[in-house]
């Protein structure tokens, strides 16, 4: 039988192959992660390993001979030091009852040790969504959940044990005050994965969801409580930011924007709710990007560059792995100002064969490509458009907009300035802009200890007009003018 040799500082020791199988698959039968959030079809580049002096794709090489892997091209469980947005802790005391709140997002988790009767957030903790071995976007998932139910099964029990460990992660720290409910907010899909529901309805029109009521199940006898959302791709997350922002409260317009894989966006007015889900891809988290990474130690968050050199800063002081979304931000905007991008979004000739180096590594060079540059441009194009259509559609200007709350990892850390300069906001929102941080993990812990917030959600949820962008003829025509810079 044909033998993988692993000589790596995690693992030493021959693998024996089955038939057909690849490397990725043979390091995870031993226990070690591999990285796939293209969902293994050989576009991400995350899972590279040096096979035999050469550095290849492990989701994609089925061994033909003894082969020898002496090196690793990320960190293992180095995803678990994610740079994770939660929620701000509260130094208090507390009455002995615990609930856990958590928000399940895509690429990551974070949860919240909450007071049951103050309210008070005891302590946060965060983790990989471990079901991005098949893939990094919603879409990925729900083709590989209606395509396989083994697959769906495992995405159900990859999210359920994640938040097992998360409960388990804080009942030992907190002995004091273990939770003894959970409370979950996250998209349509990620809530449905949980639940174990089909979610053949939500991959083709007219995207219909099991369920959007808020729900209850147990987990190993633990009650669980899922909140309501709003549709197919507006879901509970949304909705629970709307009730952080207090967007029922406000008196003049405002929009809460959560940049991730779809630009989730929800339009307060004095008639309700506009909301809508613009697809624009995980390009702004790493996905998509041919040097992309989540923001984890190793991914370059910072980019400057002066004269014929970029300088980078890297999350953890560590070696470079890749870049991730706000590093993307600042390079686009860099390379703009110093003219090696186009209007078009052309690369300058010097680097549109290879693409811009980044920094040099042990693995190789770190590119940002022309490709990778169209992955933003779309990405970016697609939010612009879809806030612009909002407005349009409720009859608001930019100027009569009072406030747009970011929330989310990337709205989070990423500069405004920069983010107007690319295009992703419109110029007339720059000063209007703040961050507000992980508003779905906050109205997931408001509406589990305020008694009034989940009538104020239903409310909220029952006052939302959702804005299909693909019903809109103006859409194409925004996104069209808003894919140059």
């Amino acid at each position: 039988m044909t033998s993988l040799h692993v000589q790596t500082e995690q693992y030493r020791g021959e693998i024996l192959l089955k038939p057909g199988e690849t490397i990725a698959e043979a390091l995870e039968r031993i226990g070690i992660r591999v990285p796939t959030p293209c969902g293994g079809n050989g576009t991400c580049g995350k899972c590279r390993v040096c096979s035999d002096g050469e550095w290849v794709k492990a989701c994609r090489t089925v061994p033909v001979k003894d082969t020898h892997i002496t090196e690793l091209g990320w960190e293992p469980g180095g995803a678990q030091d994610m740079t994770i947005l939660t929620a701000e802790r509260v130094e208090t005391g507390h009455s002995g009852k615990g609930i856990l709140a958590v928000d399940i997002g895509t690429t990551t988790l974070a949860a919240a040790l909450v007071d049951a009767d103050t309210g008070a957030v005891l302590d946060t903790a965060g983790a990989v969504n471990h079901q991005n071995r098949y893939g990094a976007d919603v879409l990925s998932r729900i083709r590989a959940a209606n395509a396989d139910e083994a697959d769906r099964k495992a995405m159900q029990q990859a999210v359920r044990t994640d938040v097992r460990r998360l409960w388990e992660e804080l009942a030992a720290k907190h002995p004091e005050c273990v939770p003894e409910e959970i409370y979950l907010a996250g998209n349509t899909t990620m809530e449905h994965l949980f639940m174990g529901d089909s979610c053949e309805s939500l991959g083709k029109a007219p995207f219909l969801p099991v369920s959007l009521a808020e729900r209850h199940t147990q987990l190993e006898g633990i009650p669980v409580t899922l909140l309501p959302g709003i549709s197919a791709f507006v879901g509970a997350d949304i909705a629970a930011g709307m009730l952080a922002c207090e967007l029922d409260q406000r008196k003049k317009p405002a929009l809460l924007l959560d940049i991730g894989t779809n630009g989730e966006m929800a339009l307060a007015t004095e008639d309700g709710f506009y909301v809508t889900s613009a697809p624009a891809g995980p390009a702004f988290e790493g996905g998509n990007i041919s040097c992309g990474m989540p923001g984890m130690p190793g991914a370059i968050c910072k980019v400057r560059i002066a004269g014929t050199r970029s300088i980078c800063r890297v999350i953890g002081g560590t070696e470079a792995v890749g870049i991730c979304g706000t590093g993307v931000l600042e390079l686009v905007a860099e390379l703009l100002d110093h003219r090696l991008v186009d209007s078009r979004g052309c690369m300058a000739e010097t680097y549109a064969v290879e693409g811009y180096p980044l920094v040099s590594t042990k693995g190789g060079r770190i590119l940002f490509t022309q490709e990778d540059l169209r992955q933003v441009q779309m990405a970016k194009a697609a939010i612009c458009s879809g806030v612009r259509i909002l407005l349009k559609k409720a009859g608001i200007s930019e100027t009569e907009l009072t406030g747009v709350f970011l929330a989310g990892g990337f709205g989070y850390y990423m500069d405004v300035q920069k983010a107007v300069r690319v295009g992703i906001l419109p110029k007339g929102l720059e000063k209007k802009t703040k961050a507000t941080g992980n508003t779905s993990l906050q109205g997931c812990i408001r509406y589990a200890t305020d008694r009034n917030a989940p009538l104020r959600m239903r409310r909220m949820i029952e006052a939302s007009r959702e804005i299909n962008l693909a019903n809109e003829p103006d859409f194409e025509v925004e996104y069209i003018a808003n894919m140059d810079f």
